[in-house]
């Protein structure tokens, strides 16, 4: 081989890799535009995983103050079950009274010997 049959093959493979680089450099061209999109959609998905972690701490806020409600009404019962039972117990008395009442009025209305005025 000739020395000028070797540089055409050496320029023919020069040329071939020059174009195999310029394919490689528009994949990376695309690589790179694919990165800037994906990075624009972290972005994006960050921002919202701030915000979701802002309404978090509201939410727990909201459960803090929840129970707070929740236990203040808990002993809120426990003061009216006791006096519910108080009121029961107040009712028995009066209507054994209101019966013992009666009982005396029908005692006298039957009583003809009694003075009614």
């Amino acid at each position: 081989m000739t020395d000028s049959e070797k540089l055409d093959l050496i320029l023919e493979k020069v040329i071939v890799l020059g174009v195999q680089v310029v394919e490689v450099d528009e994949k990376v061209v695309g690589i790179d535009n694919k990165v800037k999109k994906l990075d624009n959609k972290v972005t994006v998905l960050d921002n919202k995983v701030v915000e979701l972690d802002n309404k978090v701490i509201l939410l727990d806020n909201k459960v803090v103050e929840l129970d707070k409600r929740v236990i203040g009404l808990e002993r809120d019962m426990k003061y009216v079950k006791t006096d519910v039972m108080s009121l029961d117990r107040n009712v028995e008395f009066i209507l054994d009274e209101v019966e013992r009442v009666h009982s005396i009025l029908n005692k006298h209305t039957s009583d003809k010997t009694v003075h009614t005025a």
